[in-house]
């Protein structure tokens, strides 16, 4: 009798790891199997990427809005296939060529072997030493570290120098060779570039027990990189150390992540294909780098893309504002993990007097409460009430606090006056001269109908068309008027007294040189004064956020740290 063929599965069989896994996270282990699991944890990078990413989705689900499913939902992780894509260098590629000894540098296998081909995929907690390519070739620098080799082929010195640095120093060159400072470091760990790689956003509060210990280079490894880091020169080994110094100065879990990132890094530059990698290198300043960094993942970003898409760059851009969107939420997320489950407010809404003070400063500088005066869109407008009666009913106020923070850097204010001539909000208060300009022969005006009445976005509009800037006469005395407050004797009396006690005692020489040569320019004088303010951590009165601006930047920046652009 025939028997019946089985049934086919409907999938593949759930691995038995991910099922012990989910247990885990959830505390449903006993003790014995809990350790087992973590033992694997310990040693095996892709478990760990999948605990991590687990974690991370459990802990989020209650935090994080729940948006509707967009287009954008199929090509969330497209930006991190390009490198997996990117095809290694061949063996008989040419070296890089010497770069200054101020710029930082790849480092190669020293041994005349073929190179291993590029892992297939990025692995959390990705070491340099892991992966052939790198764990088993010892290291020599790019350029001039074949310049040096040859050189001393040539003319050996006598001895060689003796230089003493921290162990840990030599161990990670391979990290700190192809890193400028920690500035540099830092902003690769953002979401815009290696921030929501696994290994970055890899969790610690999963209690792993470290398993970096094989990772470190030993024997002929270690001897090698020990020569590479002493053929380096003078200049360029002291950024190296004083790249580790500040790192170290650092809380662990911020180094952490900072050296995760930069191993991210690493193995991504190592993928790249030789032009592209030299492109990198070659960078003259750490800024110019990133940006060279960030132009080649959207290359790669759009090369992923299927190639009916890549003609479509409104479609494109929505995409990208979406994914940039939810970066910042789910970074923000994760800044403040544990206020939201204890459903804790942020600074400075942890007080009423901080709320209250915040709340009026929206009030005041976005004229939330006066329809033809608002400087938000109807969007904006609909949206920060929302939050804000939200946040008054369920204490959400660390969402309202970042929409607060974004609305500020979008619509900046600048010090009022108590003269109302000087509070040119309509195109009839304008000088004759810009009056002259700017107005049709038909009555209407040359510029958006939507900024009159609002100040000082009515005439910031004015001062945009450039086009049209040209036919005014020159800059007072001899032309026409400022279109604002362009003196600190303008200014009302709470910020004049600020500036008399807080911020001029802090100013530098050149600082209030600069301020005095601008004197009587609009905006060029308030805009320079709350720049100054900013940068010495002060907030002027009615003007900018209340509270130090690093405070709202580490606590709200879309960039940990950083202010939104």
């Amino acid at each position: 009798m025939a028997t019946e063929n089985p049934a086919p599965d409907d999938g593949p069989a759930l691995d038995p790891f991910e099922a012990e896994l989910v247990a885990y996270l959830d505390g449903e282990l006993d003790p014995v199997a809990a350790r087992k699991v973590e033992l694997r944890l310990a040693k095996d990078p892709a478990a760990r990427a999948r605990a991590a990413e687990l974690k991370k989705s459990y802990d989020l689900l209650d935090y994080l809005p729940r948006p509707e499913p967009s287009p954008t939902f199929t090509t969330r992780t497209l930006d991190k296939l390009p490198a997996v894509k990117a095809a290694p260098r061949p063996a008989n590629a040419t070296p890089n060529p010497a770069v200054s000894t101020s710029m930082p540098v790849a480092l190669e296998p020293l041994t005349d072997e073929p190179r291993p081909p590029a892992p297939r995929a990025a692995r959390p907690r990705l070491a340099l030493w892991v992966g052939a390519a790198i764990a088993v070739a010892a290291f020599a620098a790019v350029g001039y570290f074949a310049t040096a080799a040859a050189r001393s082929a040539l003319f050996p010195p006598e001895e060689e120098p003796k230089i003493e640095v921290e162990a840990r120093v030599i161990e990670n060159l391979p990290l700190y060779a192809v890193a400028d400072d920690l500035a540099f470091v830092t902003a690769l760990a953002t979401p815009d570039l290696f921030g929501e790689d696994p290994a970055v956003a890899f969790d610690p509060g999963l209690k792993i027990p470290p398993g970096d210990t094989g990772d470190k280079p030993t024997g002929k490894q270690l001897e090698t990189l020990t020569k590479a880091f002493r053929a380096l020169p003078a200049a360029r080994r002291d950024e190296i150390v004083k790249l580790d110094r500040d790192l170290h100065a650092l809380d662990a879990t911020v180094r952490v992540r900072l050296l995760r990132a930069l191993e991210a890094y690493a193995v991504w530059l190592e993928r790249l294909p030789d032009a592209e990698r030299r492109g990198v290198l070659a960078a003259a300043t750490p800024g110019l780098r990133l940006d060279t960094i960030g132009k080649v993942r959207d290359q790669q970003w759009m090369a992923a893309l299927p190639p009916a898409l890549r003609g479509k760059s409104e479609l494109i851009q929505q995409w990208r504002d979406d994914e940039a969107h939810r970066r910042e939420r789910t970074a923000f997320v994760l800044r403040h993990a544990e206020a939201f489950a204890a459903n804790k407010a942020p600074w400075p809404f942890d007080t009423e007097a901080g709320r209250k003070e915040v709340i009026e400063f929206a009030k005041h500088t976005f004229k939330t409460d006066d329809p033809k005066k608002c400087r938000l869109s109807t969007e904006e407008l609909a949206e920060y009430r929302r939050l804000h009666s939200t946040a008054e009913r369920e204490n959400t106020w660390a969402w309202y606090g970042l929409f607060v923070y974004q609305l500020s850097a979008r619509h900046p204010y600048l010090p009022e006056s108590d003269n109302t001539k000087l509070m040119l909000a309509e195109p009839n208060d304008l000088p004759e001269s810009y009056a002259r300009v700017f107005k049709k022969k038909d009555g209407t005006w040359r510029f958006k109908q939507s900024m009159i009445g609002k100040w000082p976005d009515f005439p910031l509009e004015v001062l945009k068309d450039v086009s049209f800037l040209k036919f005014l006469p020159p800059n007072p005395p001899f032309g026409p008027p400022p279109l604002g407050p362009a003196r600190l004797s303008d200014f009302k009396p709470s910020v004049r007294e600020f500036a008399t006690k807080e911020l001029f005692p802090k100013l530098s020489g050149e600082e209030k040189s600069s301020l005095q040569r601008l004197e009587g320019k609009w905006p060029d004088y308030p805009q320079r004064f709350v720049q100054y303010a900013r940068q010495h951590d002060l907030s002027v009165p009615g003007v900018t956020l209340p509270g130090p601006p690093k405070k709202w930047d580490a606590t709200y920046g879309t960039r940990q740290g950083t202010s939104p652009k």
